[in-house]
């Protein structure tokens, strides 16, 4: 992998001439004239780099020592105009291409027959990971790597400028006699040709560079006789490329901004960075949707470096090894995969995806990036220990060459309804590969083989189930026997309440645990009241350690077992977890050392684990009328390709931001609580454009409040909201926390104003949809609510409502939908009673026939309803209804593609339909809360 990680830096960089020299500097050369002489001779260089000359080629080679051979790597960059190059780099096992014109860009891979072809137009790749040569070295070149102190000075004008980035950053000597220049014995370079040709030895790596100015017209891309042509999205290939290269100089030329972090603590809702002797600790707690957006929030830039350094960095490594596109093969994973996630570790991942901007799809896609580590692991205690105390050591070996330190944080999280845990991992990664919960259970792992075989639950997912849902040992190895699983891995268990351990080996098709003191074919004989994991000389040199210490093992002693060589040079972390105290140890690695050379940091689970729990200072028994929530809104409305459908969605929405929740007691015992925030819709009437939910609490049955799922109920058109009411205090008696939105115009929202007349319904109608969408929003953010649970009911009025809102998006969990239907204009034209009034207000503002049906189509739920989840759609009617006739909820039925169980027909007309509600209720009831059953 570090040859590998070099191999991308000489294809990226190797034509900055500077490099080796400038970013290692740190003196001034002590004369002024040869800065002068040095900078002519890099001024031609320069322009190369900078676009100050658009047409160029440069052919090279290198030789870098690695492993101790000197390996052979050739270069050729041919750059044709501002947007068009070839770059080839070949070695003698590895070889690639990157061709790039206006139209399309193409990286093919010689030695794997392979031609990876992206075509489409330029303007569609996002501006900052396009690689049209005008302007690359800005674009890959960020303030993360020491590159950049030097970069600003490349664009310098006039060109002599140069020589006092000569005189700052270098500590140079000119040899006349040699006509070379020198920097210690280290760094040797010669111009020739005017200074059109390099030859240099910079420790130890000998490199030569040629740059012509004279370069032939760009050719088209291809043909590529005998090469397999595969298509790839073109944003994806820059971004890719554009992105693995940045990623990649941050990496090896770190800036301090990565080696010496700010030491910043931050607090968001739900969450807290803190910093524990120089180590991240991030501090989680409530639903599954607030840890995520909270995570995204506190570790943005953490989880962005995690994010490069696996899917662009590693992910353009990989395709040159292997041949194969690396985001198709972890898509073709996770499509394995995903069904053994539980739903709450998918919400969690979305909402950290939406808090750091990114396609939750590609976040997903990270958190099953296949982990085959080269681990050691221990469990001691008993005999081997003083005191019989038992230690639990897990060293991680993996891939610091790629960075992932720069994201290393310690997780404490207290998730809503299950145990709290702390989880040693990296910013943007919701599984677990070394963690402690607070019933004392530790676990570790190691991979082995067995890659592709992805039909089960992710290792790093049942890691983190483990620690959320197991108190005990048992319970732990009972997790692992019952779930399908995949590929091969190696685990070390542990319990601190029993001072027990067990060594595991699972593949899909079998699991065998290894008791302590029990030898094993792969591992050696028994150790007395240890469990000893590793392979190679790695575990021969830790069984002997273990060995030499048995009986007096405490925790120092432990960290040392677990320091080199048993941990390897990608020693990436290492922990100690002494889990009956509560404590665990972790050292991670920098960007010079693996982590078993760097300090230990004694963390106390249960003292973070109370922060955590303070972070949600606002509860239900603490809300007062000064409390304020923040909130944002939600709404995505994605792709629609019927454009009647777009043309009615784009009628409907807003532009979506910020705003905030507030609280007004209530009066008359309607609800518990009035709930406020503004529409989203503003007609500059202040009363009614603050939106009011009245609030039925859930309780338990000594009449506290509980965390619960939520409905937002829409009420009929009568003044009173009677059923609206009434549907919210059955669902409350349900156990779920009913929101009934008071439309615009009734309520609180209408005072002591005249009500909406027929020339303001359907712009009422409009608002409602809206406010309706954003009470969703505002729902989930109140305490106590679960907010991957909250429903919407609507009546009658409420119905048409509510269908069409449904119809925006998917934001709600459920839909249910009493006494309503489709085609609005023929309802009204048609039908009695409600729709007879309203027929005659609207007729009484001059809405009549054709102009009547083209206001209503406004709002018409048919043309939505297409976007509705079925399966997650209820629609109750009357077969007598003459207000809202059966035909007209059967078309609504239809157009949502609804089952014929999710459209249930009441023996009721539009007004009998009520005493139904009750089991009904309870129907829906059992729906809301689904995910309690299984």
């Amino acid at each position: 992998m570090n040859f590998i990680c070099r191999q991308m830096l000489v294809l990226l960089v190797v034509c900055v001439v500077l490099g080796g020299t400038c970013v290692r500097g740190e003196e001034r050369i002590t004369s002024q004239g040869a800065g002068e002489r040095l900078s002519g001779e890099l001024s031609g260089w320069v322009d190369c780099l900078t676009g100050g000359q658009e047409r160029f080629s440069i052919t090279g080679s290198c030789s870098p020592v690695i492993d101790g051979k000197p390996q052979e790597i050739h270069l050729r960059l041919v750059r044709f105009d501002a947007e068009s190059f070839d770059l080839e780099l070949t070695h003698a096992d590895y070889a690639l291409t990157v061709q790039r014109r206006l139209g399309a860009t193409a990286m093919v891979l010689p030695k794997h027959r392979k031609v990876f072809l992206a075509k489409g137009e330029a303007r569609d790749i996002d501006p900052v990971d396009q690689l049209k040569p005008l302007g690359l070295l800005d674009r890959i070149i960020t303030p993360n790597t020491r590159i950049s102190q030097y970069a600003t000075f490349l664009n310098a004008t006039p060109r002599e400028a140069l020589a006092g980035v000569v005189t700052l950053a270098l500590n140079l000597t000119y040899n006349v006699e040699q006509q070379a220049w020198t920097r210690g014995d280290q760094t040797t370079f010669v111009f020739q040709k005017e200074g059109r040709h390099i030859i240099g030895n910079v420790n130890g790596t000998t490199f030569q560079l040629t740059r012509e100015e004279i370069v032939p017209q760009p050719q088209e891309l291809g043909p590529w006789e005998g090469l397999t042509v595969e298509t790839v999205e073109r944003r994806e290939m820059e971004r890719q490329l554009a992105r693995g290269a940045r990623r990649t100089l941050e990496v090896l030329v770190p800036s301090s901004v990565l080696t010496a972090p700010v030491n910043e603590t931050r607090e968001v809702p739900h969450g807290k960075l803190i910093w524990v002797e120089g180590q991240r600790v991030a501090l989680l707690a409530g639903t599954p949707e607030q840890i995520g957006t909270a995570h995204g929030q506190l570790l943005k830039a953490e989880s962005i470096r995690c994010i490069d350094s696996v899917m662009h960095a590693f992910g353009t490594v990989q395709t040159i090894l292997t041949g194969r596109w690396f985001r198709k093969d972890l898509d073709a994973a996770y499509a394995q995969l995903s069904p053994h996630i539980p739903e709450r570790h998918k919400v969690e991942t979305r909402a950290l995806a939406k808090s750091l901007d990114l396609d939750p799809h590609r976040l997903e896609v990270l958190n099953v990036f296949p982990e085959l580590f080269h681990c050691s692991g221990f469990a001691l205690f008993g005999s081997a220990t003083e005191g019989g105390k038992l230690y639990h050591g897990r060293v991680l070996d993996y891939m610091t060459t790629i960075g992932l330190q720069d994201s290393a944080t310690t997780f404490v999280i207290v998730p809503e309804g299950y145990i709290p845990f702390a989880n040693v991992g990296y910013g943007g990664f919701v599984g677990c590969v070394s963690g402690m919960n607070a019933e004392q259970i530790s676990l570790g792992e190691m991979g082995g083989r067995g890659e592709g075989q992805w039909n089960g639950v992710p290792m790093a997912t049942l890691m983190r189930r483990a620690l959320e849902e197991c108190d005990s040992l048992d319970e732990v190895k009972q997790l692992w026997s019952e779930s399908p699983r995949t590929c091969e891995y190696y685990y070390v268990f542990a319990d601190g309440q029993t001072r027990q351990a067990v060594g595991v080996a699972a593949t899909p098709h079998k699991i065998e645990f290894v008791l302590p003191g029990q030898g094993h074919e792969l591992l050696g004989d028994g150790i007395p009241d240890a469990v000893v994991l590793s392979a190679g000389s790695r575990l021969e040199k830790l069984r002997a350690r273990v060995q030499e210490k048995h009986g007096s093992i405490n925790a120092e002693v432990a960290m040392w077992l677990m320091s080199r060589p048993v941990a390897m040079q990608s020693n990436l972390h290492n922990v100690l977890f002494v889990p009956e105290d509560g404590l665990f140890y972790v050292a991670n690695a920098s960007h010079r050392q693996p982590a078993a050379e760097r300090p230990y940091v004694k963390f106390n689970l249960r003292e973070l684990m109370e922060l955590a729990r303070k972070l949600d200072n606002t509860t239900i028994n603490k809300i007062t009328s000064r409390t304020k929530l923040p909130a944002r809104d939600t709404l995505n409305v994605g792709e629609e390709k019927s454009g009647d459908a777009r043309l009615c969605l784009d009628g409907l929405c807003w532009k979506a931001g910020e705003f905030s929740v507030t609280f007004e007691e209530t009066h008359d015992r309607q609800g518990d609580w009035l709930v406020r925030f503004p529409s989203p819709i503003q007609t500059g009437n202040d009363r009614n454009d603050l939106v009011a939910m009245e609030w039925y609490m859930a309780t338990d049955k000594q009449g506290h409040p509980v965390t619960a799922p939520a409905v937002v109920v829409v009420h009929e058109s009568g003044s009173k909201m009677a059923v609206g009411r009434l549907i919210a205090r059955n669902f409350q008696s349900q156990g779920i926390h009913a929101f009934m939105l008071q439309l615009p115009h009734y309520g609180v929202r209408r005072g002591d104003g005249p009500a909406a007349s027929g020339a303001t319904l359907i712009p009422s109608i409009r608002q409602a949809v809206a406010d309706v969408r954003r009470a969703r929003d505002a729902v989930a953010v109140i305490p106590g609510v679960d907010r991957s649970r909250v429903s919407l009911q609507g009546t009658s009025l409420g119905g048409f409502v509510s269908a069409t809102t449904a119809g925006l998006d998917r934001g709600y969990d459920k839909i249910f939908l009493f006494l309503a239907g489709g085609d609005l204009a023929d309802i009204l034209a048609n039908g009695k009673k409600d729709a007879a009034k309203m027929r005659e207000r609207l007729a009484a503002s001059g809405f009549e026939g054709e102009k009547l049906s083209a206001l209503l189509n406004t709002i018409e739920p048919t043309r939505l309803a297409h976007r509705l989840d079925p399966t997650r759609t209820w629609l109750y009617s009357g077969q007598y209804d003459d207000v809202v006739p059966s035909k007209n909820a059967a078309l609504l039925a239809k157009k949502a593609n609804l089952a014929e169980s999710h459209h249930i027909e009441m023996l009721a007309d539009h007004y009998s339909g009520v005493v139904y509600l009750p089991f009904l209720i309870k129907q829906m009831s059992v729906e809301i809360r689904d995910d309690d059953r299984k």
